[in-house]
């Protein structure tokens, strides 16, 4: 909070804003913001487990995929079925990556604006 009790999400909407009906609107604004931030990490955060769950099935079906434990009957396959699972793991790494971002960036937005 600054001097005055105003967060910076206030402040900053009092810019653009005049008036005592103002105030009410970007003290009013500030609360919608902040439970919308915070509902979508809470959100992000149960989807955070899940992509992690999902790195860990995309490594492990990558580990079988290049170690399999039946005989290799075609090596075109087994060269397709280990590309397919480091597509695959790829993906998963860059979800769980994309997802831990968005979360930093909304914790640093609430710390950084409110």
């Amino acid at each position: 909070m600054k001097e005055s009790g105003l967060s910076k999400f206030v402040a900053a909407t009092m810019a653009f804003l005049t008036g005592d009906t103002d105030t009410a609107l970007a003290l009013k604004n500030e609360r919608l913001a902040k439970a919308a931030i915070k509902g979508q990490l809470s959100a992000l955060e149960g989807e955070l487990v899940n992509n992690e769950v999902a790195v860990e099935a995309a490594v492990e079906a990558f580990d079988k995929a290049v170690c399999p434990s039946k005989l290799i009957s075609s090596q075109e396959g087994y060269v397709n079925g280990v590309l397919d699972a480091k597509e695959s793991l790829d993906s998963a790494e860059a979800t769980l990556a994309a997802t831990k971002k968005t979360i930093a960036f909304l914790n640093s937005l609430l710390k950084d604006k409110f």
